[in-house]
Order: C-alpha cells, then structure tokens, then sequence
C-alpha cells in the first residue's frame, strides 16, 4: 500500500471519530439526564401493596399495560408506611433515571409538592389528589358517580330496606365513595335506608374490615358495599360468609365470590396508562385531570371470572343481575353522563 493510500485512510478515520464525537455531544445535549432514551417509569405504591385485588393492583396493572404496549422500562416500590413515601419519591428523581414517577395515593401529596418542587424538571403524576406544581398531573376520578350504579343496585336488591358502607379511612376521598353510593340507593329505591358508614381506619386490615361489615349486618343490613383497600377484602368475606349481597371496588372483584353482583370499577390503570404515553408521545402537561363515567375513567361491571378482571365495560350476557336492574343502571349510568343527574359529591 503506497503512502497516499495510508494518508487518505488516516484522513477518513479521522473524519469518522469526528463525527461519531460530534454525535455523541449533540445527543448529551439534546438528552438532559431526566429524560431517558427509552421512557422508564418509577411507581410508588400505595400502603397496603399489591395483592390487593383492587387499588394498587390496577394502578400496577397500568404500568403493566403500558409496558407491553410501548415497551417502557419500570421500577416500582411497595410502602408499608407513610414516612417512607418522600424518601422513595426523592431516590427515584435523584437517580435521573425515569421519565415520569407516578405516586399512588392521597396521601403522596405533601411528599410529592416538596420532591416536585427541588427538581422541577422531573414529570411527576399523582393519584386521587390535587398537587399544585407544574410539572404535576394530578389524576382524579369521580369516584361519587361509578358508586352511585353500585347505589342503584343495592336499592333495588335490598329485602330488608337497609344497605351498608365500610370505608377505610373517615376522609373526603372515602366519603366520596359514600355520598354517590347514598344517593344512587335513595334514587332507585326511597324507601330504602342507608345506615351511617362504618371506618376500618386502615387499608390493610382484613380481620377489621369483617369486623366492621358484621357491624353493619347486625344492624340489619342485607348490602354492603366496602371502599377499603386490602381491608375491604375482610369485609367481602363477610359478605360471602352471611350470604348477603356484595360489591366489589376499584377493579372488578365479582369473581371472589359470588355474593358481589356488581363492581364500581375506578380506572385507576387507565388514567397511569395515558400519562406514561403523553410522557412517551412528548404530550405530557401537567395539571388536574378529573373525569368520571363521561370519560371512561369510572365504570361498574359484573363479571364472570377472574380473567376479567381488568374489563371496563358491562358484562350483562353473564350478569346475576335482573333486566330491570341492568335497565336501571344504564338509565342512571346515561343521565350522570349527559348532566340530568349531579351526583353529589364530598369535594
């Protein structure tokens, strides 16, 4: 090989490193740490954890969707009490390493204002509370109006006139659950009562959770709809034990047994399934998204089978529920959408 031809190949080797260096320096600009190549997505569970059947196994279940669907990578951590909560929001943001981190809870606000607010250029989306930073998407559902069809039910199916509620904690957001529950009993049937609400005070009591439905049942009532997390699991055993009717929550939980006829299905996994993919589509916006039946964020299913699980719609070709009922419930279901009926609400 003569000396022209070396130098010439010394030359484009030359060029080559150039342009691989310059490369590589346009893409480190272009790419802050806080937004990988690949989305990642850090998720905070709720206290209480997965195994659920309920809240924050469909919050996981929409990473998990969002996973298959637009191949993102994710991280997440199960809690067991609320002063691990800032601790585990400030290592993820710290680390550079995500995308969007997704808080599962109320009860995530003050940690996630003070995180959000020491690295403003980390996307941060929160479940069933309203932050107020801007690189915050607040993700609240309406919950009043998808329990207000459970309302429906339980007034139209009651025999003794008296229909319960065992809440997890005495807050707004349970109480939510209530009053849409309340009213929905007292449109389909005003003669129906429905006793004073029962609180485990805690989500990941079962033992209590029973204890509070057999309250409600010596109390005489034949329906009980629990909004208490993994607590809640204790009362629908109570339910199922007493062979009185049952109500699932959150995700559809008609297959635990067959005493729970209907679920009021919040879609938790679908409101963290559209923000991870506005992360990913480079449409993120921070801010209150709040949306109900209209939406799709807020449903009531009866289902047949655990493989069901995560449906979203009516199942009433495999309903116990009786043709007036289901009548019932898309007449109530149609009128909230279309603004005849205002669920009231503790908001």
């Amino acid at each position: 090989m003569n000396k022209k031809a070396i130098s010439n190949m010394m030359i484009a080797g030359i060029i080559v490193v150039v342009l691989i260096v310059a490369a590589v320096g346009v893409y480190i600009v272009m790419r802050p740490p806080w937004a990988p190549a690949k989305p990642k997505v850090g998720l905070i569970l709720a206290t209480g954890g997965l195994g659920d059947k309920s809240f924050n196994d469909i919050s996981y279940a929409g990473v998990v969707k969002a996973k298959e669907d637009l191949g993102i990578d994710f991280d997440y951590v199960q809690p067991t009490e609320i002063a691990q909560y800032e601790g585990y929001q400030r290592d993820f943001a710290k680390s550079g390493e995500y995308s969007i981190i997704i808080g599962i809870g109320f009860d995530q606000l003050e940690p996630m204002t003070k995180i959000a607010g020491e690295y403003p250029d980390q996307k941060f989306a929160l479940i069933d509370e309203t932050c107020d930073k801007p690189n915050v998407a607040s993700l609240r559902t309406k919950a009043n109006e998808g329990s207000f069809l459970i309302g429906v039910v339980a007034g139209m199916k009651t025999k003794t006139g008296e229909v319960g509620f065992v809440g997890g904690m005495d807050i707004p957001l349970i109480q939510d659950f209530f009053k849409g529950y309340k009213a929905g009993v007292e449109w389909a049937n005003s003669s129906a009562t429905v006793l004073s609400p029962v609180f485990v005070g805690a989500w990941a009591d079962p033992t209590k959770g029973k204890e509070a439905a057999l309250t409600l049942v010596g109390q005489g009532a034949d329906a009980i709809y629990p909004a208490a997390g993994k607590s809640g699991l204790g009362a629908l055993l109570a339910v199922h034990e007493e062979g009185i009717v049952g109500f699932g929550v959150d995700a559809c939980q008609c297959y635990l047994y067959p005493e729970i006829i209907a679920s009021m299905i919040k879609r938790v996994d679908l409101a963290v399934y559209e923000m991870i993919k506005a992360t990913a589509d480079g449409t993120f916006e921070g801010g209150v998204y709040n949306k109900g039946l209209k939406e799709g964020w807020i449903g009531c299913c009866r289902l047949p089978s655990e493989e069901a699980f995560w449906e979203d719609k009516f199942d009433f070709e495999h309903s116990a529920l009786e043709q007036e009922v289901i009548d019932k419930i898309v007449e109530a279901n149609t009128k909230i959408s279309n603004g005849e009926i205002d669920v009231p609400s503790a908001f």
